[in-house]
């Protein structure tokens, strides 16, 4: 991101009282009691949340859009028919494009009702400027990922790779995913968000505050005067212990509360965590 790019803004209305952020959800056939998960914490939000703000990777991978007409998997239907009735009871619902599913487009959105929120944005609320961005384009360290993703946030790349058979993009999303645990899973170290990289993204745009996902490492960051805010992901399938975590912001008339919500005693409450 160039330092003088102006952003996408977000401007919450003086009404919202709640908004609800998650990243890395990881959704798909590989991820059943996730997805499930997922869907049962929808339900809960109508009449909760003013806004619901997903910050990429809320699937595990997206081939395209045509998915919603062809893949014979029902995650990616039973996912947009539970957002669109979110927000269906009035509560608004953005997503960002993730490293996994950058290929979001609009007919995604119009299924699901959804906004989608350009990576990196602005979100002005209870008179703050807040960042809101994946958090990949911050890996800077992680040079082969960077020139993979310069490469395929290619438009003429797209254009290329969403021409092909969707099963032959399907093929190539699974290899592309095995490549990549390889590769992570040979690092002692996966590669962080880089600290001063985000304080120069949050100077050019005169704000102190941004949230992201991405690097699976929740935390609270502070740099100074900056704050950096990192989303857990959520993992109920692989993980032991299971994860799920989401970020909660509540304006008030002078001030803006923030709280992270852990809701793994919630979902083994509900007996989701029951074998």
């Amino acid at each position: 991101m160039k330092s003088e790019t102006p952003l996408h803004r977000l401007q919450a209305p003086p009404h919202w009282r709640a908004l609800a952020l998650a990243s890395d959800l990881h959704l798909g056939g590989q991820a059943p009691r996730t997805t499930d998960a997922f869907l049962r914490w929808l339900d809960t939000l109508g009449g909760r949340a003013d806004a619901l703000l997903l910050l990429g990777d809320v699937f595990d991978a997206w081939v395209g859009d045509d998915l919603l007409e062809h893949s014979r998997n029902d995650t990616e239907h039973a996912v947009c028919a539970a957002l669109a009735a979110l927000g269906a009871q009035g509560c608004m619902v953005a997503v960002q494009r993730g490293n996994r599913d950058f290929l979001l487009g609009p007919a995604f959105a119009a299924r699901c009702g959804a906004l989608l929120l350009d990576d990196p944005c602005v979100l002005e609320v209870a008179g703050q400027r807040i960042v809101l961005c994946h958090g990949d384009a911050l890996c800077i360290g992680d040079q082969a990922y960077m020139r993979w993703r310069a490469v395929c946030r290619d438009p003429d790349w797209q254009g290329q790779f969403l021409a092909q058979p969707l099963t032959q993009r399907l093929q190539q999303a699974q290899s592309a995913r095995a490549q990549s645990r390889q590769a992570q899973a040979a690092l002692e170290q996966p590669a962080d968000a880089d600290a001063d990289e985000a304080r120069r993204w949050l100077l050019a745009q005169h704000a102190s505050w941004m949230i992201h996902g991405h690097t699976h490492r929740p935390r609270e960051h502070w740099q100074g005067a900056t704050l950096r805010q990192v989303l857990g992901d959520w993992d109920l399938d692989h993980a032991a212990p299971g994860r799920a975590q989401a970020l909660w912001l509540r304006p008030g008339d002078a001030w803006l509360r923030v709280d992270r919500e852990d809701l793994m005693p919630w979902l083994q409450a509900a007996g989701e965590l029951a074998t």
